[in-house]
């Protein structure tokens, strides 16, 4: 069952309030000083990136009647992207792809 345009828009909200929170957390450990923030700052680099894939992939959703479908990403791959979003900001967000 693929996802309806509401679910794709809750899932979107979801993700991107949840890299907000790991960039909001990481703001503070600089601000009081911590020195130790550099992996972190990675994480939100990529957290960046991946929301940019899950966003671009949500938006041109693959359809199977369209030829020039221009998705670079297999569901699989898509998949792969949400676990490695929620393993980074200890989520469960998931969408029915």
């Amino acid at each position: 069952m693929a996802a309806t345009q509401d679910q794709i828009d809750d899932y979107i909200t979801d993700i991107r309030s949840a890299v907000a929170d790991f960039g909001n957390k990481l703001a503070i450990k600089q601000k009081i000083g911590n020195q130790d923030i550099y992996c972190d700052r990675v994480k939100l680099m990529m957290l960046s990136c991946f929301l940019d894939c899950m966003y671009d992939y949500l938006l041109q959703y693959p359809d199977d009647t369209d030829p020039d479908d221009t998705n670079f990403f297999t569901t699989d791959e898509i998949r792969d992207v949400q676990q490695h979003i929620n393993n980074i900001c200890g989520t469960f967000y998931i969408i029915t792809l």
